[in-house]
């Protein structure tokens, strides 16, 4: 490169940093004419920032505002929606209630109308012959415990039961004396006055009539069963029960009341089936249960009043009404049959406590007629015969 070169590029360069050098070091403005507008910069900057931001704020209150309404309007609609359902499943449900409820009224009138109403035959006043028949099946129920109760309690000899004698006989005397005393027992002494019921509790025949659960010939029933019973046996006194005698005495007092026992029940049962009321919890107020057989079985036996009207009634019954009729004869047939089946076993039981009873006193018998040939052999011996 020659000389004149260098010299061109030696300048090129300089100018070069000169100019840089002017661009990194600007010259100082004078800020009495700058700052007023940098100020009018701002404040145009400023103005066009707050009027975009009311813009932007009064932009976004309306966007909030239209969706604030609309979630509420989108609210209410589900709202209604859902009261529309429940109403619409309301109304369903009370349709389909009222529906079934229709269905079972069909029902049950049909059925009432099937099973009680003449059109179809349904036999003799099925009302009263059904209010009969439960009659005699609370009666039933209500005595099927009811006969050792009142044995323990209206029996002063009851099975079991020990009491005073002298006590026991004083009171069926003072009884005896205020209702059933009668004239000749009177006259003789043996009571002051004749009784409302003269010798009602000494004659079998008033165990049989119907009575009520607290009337004096319910009174003479229990005292005929006393009577019949005889006198209780005695208590063992105290610091004697370990005896030998005591052991004895109540082995004797439970073969005696194992031969009682059975007649004794018996008894009871035929009070307890002619007495009305008091016997559980349907007693009080029905017929005595040998009425409420005796007016079921005069319904069919003929030259009754209720067998006339039972007569006209059934001859206007059909097919129908004639096959019930039968099955609740039949039914009844069946409750006597069991009844008398009952009164069977009470007998046997019975005829076996006499039978006992029989057996024992011929073994006393025998032994006394032994023991008296013994001492007879003995005297015999003595003397030399």
């Amino acid at each position: 490169m020659t000389r004149a070169q260098r010299r061109v590029v030696t300048g090129l360069a300089g100018l070069t940093a000169a100019t840089s050098f002017a661009a990194f070091c600007p010259p100082q403005y004078q800020e009495t004419w700058v700052y007023p507008a940098f100020v009018a910069a701002t404040s145009t900057l400023t103005a066009q920032i707050t009027a975009m931001d009311v813009a932007l704020s009064a932009q976004l209150w309306f966007q909030s505002e239209r969706l604030i309404s609309a979630i509420a309007i989108m609210t209410k609609q589900k709202a209604v929606a859902a009261n529309q359902i429940a109403d619409g499943l309301r109304n369903t449900n009370q349709n389909v209630a009222v529906g079934l409820n229709a269905l079972a009224t069909a029902e049950r009138v049909k059925k009432a109308r099937f099973e009680y109403g003449g059109d179809f035959g349904q036999g003799y006043s099925p009302c009263y012959v059904f209010q009969g028949r439960l009659g005699i099946a609370r009666a039933e129920s209500d005595l099927s415990g009811a006969s050792a109760a009142a044995l323990r309690a209206d029996v002063q000899a009851a099975p079991g039961r020990f009491s005073n004698p002298i006590t026991a006989q004083k009171e069926m005397q003072m009884e005896h004396n205020q209702l059933f005393c009668t004239q000749d027992q009177a006259s003789s002494g043996l009571c002051t006055a004749q009784g409302s019921l003269p010798g009602a509790n000494l004659n079998v025949a008033t165990l049989f009539k119907p009575t009520a659960g607290e009337e004096d010939l319910t009174k003479a029933k229990t005292s005929f069963i006393n009577f019949v019973a005889g006198l209780p046996d005695g208590e063992v006194p105290q610091g004697g029960g370990s005896s030998q005698v005591a052991a004895t005495y109540q082995l004797a007092k439970i073969q005696k009341d194992a031969v009682r026992s059975s007649a004794l029940a018996s008894l009871t049962q035929i009070r307890l089936e002619t007495t009305s009321g008091g016997h559980g919890e349907h007693g009080d107020g029905d017929l005595p249960l040998s009425m409420q057989y005796a007016t079921e079985v005069k319904r069919y036996a003929g030259n009754t009043p209720e067998y006339k009207r039972w007569s006209s009634v059934m001859a206007a019954q059909n097919d129908r009404g004639v096959m019930v009729e039968l099955l609740k004869i039949k039914a009844l047939d069946l409750t006597l049959q069991e009844r008398q089946y009952r009164q069977y076993e009470r007998m046997e039981a019975q005829l076996a406590s006499a039978v006992a009873a029989n057996l024992k006193s011929g073994q006393a018998r025998k032994a006394q007629a032994s023991a008296e040939a013994a001492v007879r052999q003995n005297a015999a011996s003595k003397v030399g015969l």
